[in-house]
């Protein structure tokens, strides 16, 4: 029986610091795909490291938290005082202010910044199925420059769902253009409240140690969380805190790497889930990493 695992880093670009970790977690680790943020301080530093990685495939991680890749003058509609992103994460009501033209020129910017520094677009993306003007740009731009997509839906009386239309379609890396990725989606960060009085108690490892391979059939699974360093411009906005830490000690950990090459389980990338290609346990076998299975 086939075993195949795609594992993600989320929020690759956030800063030089947070990216320090998760580079680490690309080298020494087992992180295989790249979920990128294409307006935050370190997405420069991400790309130019991600163009020395061909190995890993990379992600729109769309964020709009800092500050746009065009002029605030170019898209006045998506920025406050600051020139900032007016919502950001503390006010999602202020999206319906952005306007469909501002928006589809900044995620064109975003796009081909990836382009000219990486070479690529994204290889995938999550459009929202919605009737907000900024949802409805990015789709477009995604479905533009062809970058492979999932969709998303919200929950049931939040505010995006609001704005939702359309029948509900599960929100994992399941469905990219109809091709079945995976069939469960362990997101570390998803099983713990980031509140520190209970990290002593989270063991983001024992969530991939229960991916089971029961099926015959071609099951690929997922998991993934925020695995970096931390800084002062990340403790005040994300949650998560010090459980970016913890969690890429699991990516680096022995336990972990160990389950891999005791379960004979292939690390791959989500281009080769989508297009049948090898191309993480190609550079695993040229660095002779114990963790290159094709051969065994």
């Amino acid at each position: 029986m086939r075993k195949r695992l795609i594992f993600r880093g989320d929020d690759v670009g956030y800063t030089k610091t947070y990216n320090d970790g998760i580079f680490k977690g690309i080298d020494e680790g087992i992180i295989t795909d790249a979920e990128y943020m294409l307006d935050s301080p370190g997405t420069i530093d991400a790309l130019q490291r991600l163009k020395e990685r061909p190995w890993i495939s990379v992600g729109w991680h769309r964020h709009l938290w800092n500050y746009p890749v065009l002029p605030k003058e170019e898209v006045p509609s998506l920025v406050d005082e600051e020139g900032r992103f007016k919502w950001r994460h503390k006010q999602p009501g202020r999206m319906v202010e952005a306007t469909y033209e501002d928006c589809y020129k900044e995620f064109m910017a975003e796009a081909e910044l990836s382009y000219q520094i990486l070479g690529r677009y994204p290889d995938t993306a999550t459009i929202r199925n919605s009737d907000l003007p900024l949802e409805k740009a990015f789709a477009d731009v995604v479905k533009e420059l062809h970058i492979v997509h999932n969709i998303e839906t919200f929950r049931p009386g939040s505010f995006k769902a609001e704005h939702q239309k359309g029948e509900p379609i599960p929100c994992s890396m399941k469905l990219f253009n109809g091709q079945i990725i995976d069939e469960t989606y362990n997101n570390w960060h998803d099983k713990c409240d980031f509140d520190l009085k209970t990290y002593s108690e989270y063991k983001p490892e024992e969530y991939t140690f229960r991916h089971h391979w029961e099926s015959e059939d071609e099951i690929i699974y997922g998991g993934g969380g925020h695995p970096g360093y931390l800084d002062d411009f990340i403790l005040s906005e994300s949650r998560s805190n010090i459980y970016r830490v913890r969690e890429l000690q699991a990516c680096l950990s022995k336990e972990v790497r160990q389950w891999i090459i005791d379960n004979q389980i292939e690390l791959i990338n989500v281009r080769d889930a989508l297009y049948g290609t090898n191309e993480y346990q190609m550079h695993l076998k040229y660095i002779g990493s114990d963790l290159y299975m094709l051969e065994k």
